[in-house]
């Protein structure tokens, strides 16, 4: 695509509840937009948290794994875990980031604006790889939240990744997994396109749970990932995990979060890497 501009919304965002996957205050103010340029060219290499293969030209699936929080450990854990699921996979280029600067091997590795639209290119180097983001930290009614951005913190909302998506994956197959509170909200703002399976942990209007602060992993991405080797496609991925989280739910009293899912038409019966 041409060069394009991205405009991220800056908000402030503050405490978060323990155990949903929400944050806790409404923003205190909103700074400044910030533009956020699309590369025009491929992007240089973002190196992984993990032992990372060599991106092979043939590649069948770019992968990025966003943990887009580090007040608990449990975002970082799914990702780590979901990375080494995927690595196991031949032909697949990957890259993870982290809100973590303590474990972050460079700036280039942790969770913001420009390293996030980076390391999509890099997983996408070539015109033949389907893309697969995963996406996990608390949320809000208007996007996904991402600690280190602006020093204060900041939401991004579907309108941006949508764009990145355009620029980074066009029409091939993409397979997004957000999971946050009210991740739902990306099933709007054009996220819905016929190449594209979208995953959310909850509906638009609902929290998510297992944010607590001796949680393993929250509620969503553990029925996720323990649903992942028993699962062919996205269509019975989605419908497991969904199933899975319905039951802890139920277990905790709590208000269903109710996982949604959008199957694009050319994408309907897509197999999993």
């Amino acid at each position: 695509m041409n060069m394009r501009t991205l405009r991220v919304l800056i908000l402030a965002a503050a405490a978060f509840a323990s155990g949903a996957c929400q944050s806790g205050q409404r923003p205190v103010a909103a700074a400044a937009p910030v533009a956020a340029p699309v590369a025009a060219e491929p992007a240089p290499a973002v190196s992984a948290l993990a032992s990372e293969p060599v991106p092979s030209a043939q590649a069948d699936w770019g992968a990025l794994f966003i943990a887009g929080d580090h007040s608990i450990k449990a975002f970082d854990n799914a990702t780590r875990r979901f990375y080494a699921i995927i690595d196991r996979k031949p032909d697949v280029n990957l890259s993870r980031l982290t809100s973590d600067p303590s474990i972050a091997p460079s700036e280039n590795e942790i969770a913001d604006i420009g390293t996030i639209d980076a390391a999509l290119g890099y997983v996408t180097k070539t015109q033949r790889e389907k893309c697969l983001v995963f996406m996990t930290s608390h949320g809000r009614r208007d996007g996904f939240y991402l600690s280190q951005v602006n020093g204060t913190g900041a939401i991004l909302p579907p309108r941006v990744l949508d764009q990145w998506l355009d620029n980074h994956c066009g029409l091939r197959p993409t397979v997004v997994i957000v999971s946050a509170c009210y991740s739902g909200v990306f099933l709007h703002d054009g996220m819905e396109q016929p190449n594209r399976i979208i995953l959310t942990a909850a509906r638009d209007d609902r929290a998510s749970f297992g944010c607590g602060a001796g949680e393993t992993y929250t509620y969503f991405d553990k029925c996720l990932l323990d649903s992942w080797t028993w699962a062919y496609t996205w269509t019975e991925l989605y419908g497991r995990t969904r199933a899975c989280v319905a039951e802890r739910e139920t277990e905790l009293g709590a208000t269903p979060s109710e996982p949604q899912a959008f199957f694009g038409g050319d994408v309907a019966g897509l197999e999993m890497p």
